[in-house]
């Protein structure tokens, strides 16, 4: 993370030392977005046990996006996205799946700068609110095991999340972009006052178990609008 951060940092300032050939669109921008992503749960105590097996856990995100460009250079959003979260994994042999959805609300910090007349590279990074809308326990087909798992669950996370993409001008005032986005909770996801296994219902309690952290990684894909 720090040397991607680093990376970001580099290419800002030579776009701010560069404003010559940075010419993207100032002002008021708002559009759609959606995102096919991985998602995970994180937690060493799972990675350490041998009966637990994590799984690769497809889902996705959509929502919309809001963001203001105060210069040539750079701009100031805040996106409310609804993403599907969560981890597939066997435990015990058993294939289950915590199924998690959070509203999340990231405020960027953005940095762009103009390829040729049509092309932009676009990247973001800052802050990120997740707040839990729903918790399920399943089978490997998606039937409920525990129907309401929130109670096992933090009501939200903090952290960052960092998306790195292009732009392409459709016209004077439409344009689309593709990005490399990740997200990262820095808080615990889980409620360590939850009594019971949160892996399975029926398994061994533990008296301590390590933080859990929320992370996701995916394409996402937005159509914005430019208002002057």
């Amino acid at each position: 993370m720090k040397k991607i951060a680093v990376t970001v940092a580099l290419i800002a300032t030579n776009m701010i030392v560069r404003p010559d050939s940075a010419k993207a669109q100032e002002g008021f921008q708002a559009g759609i977005e959606g995102t096919p992503q991985m998602s995970w749960l994180i937690n060493k105590d799972d990675m350490d046990n041998n009966k637990f097996e994590y799984l690769n856990t497809l889902n996705s995100s959509f929502g919309i996006s809001a963001q203001y460009g105060y210069s040539p250079t750079m701009a100031v959003g805040l996106n409310v996205l609804y993403s599907f979260q969560g981890q597939r994994y066997k435990f015990e042999g058993v294939e289950q799946i915590r199924k998690t959805e959070y509203l999340k609300i990231p405020l960027q910090l953005i940095f762009c700068n103009e390829i040729g007349t049509d092309w932009m590279f676009i990247g973001k990074i800052g802050p990120q609110l997740g707040l839990l809308m729903n918790a399920r326990l399943t089978d490997k087909d998606g039937d409920n095991i525990i129907k309401d798992h929130k109670n096992a669950y933090e009501d939200f996370d903090f952290g960052g999340a960092l998306s790195l993409g292009f732009g392409y001008k459709l016209t004077e005032m439409l344009s689309i972009d593709a990005a490399l986005r990740g997200d990262y909770a820095f808080t615990d996801a889980e409620n360590k006052d939850y009594k019971k296994n949160i892996n399975h219902p029926n398994g061994a309690v533990t008296t301590s178990r390590a933080i859990t952290n929320n992370a996701t990684a995916g394409v996402t894909v937005g159509l914005r609008y430019l208002f002057k």
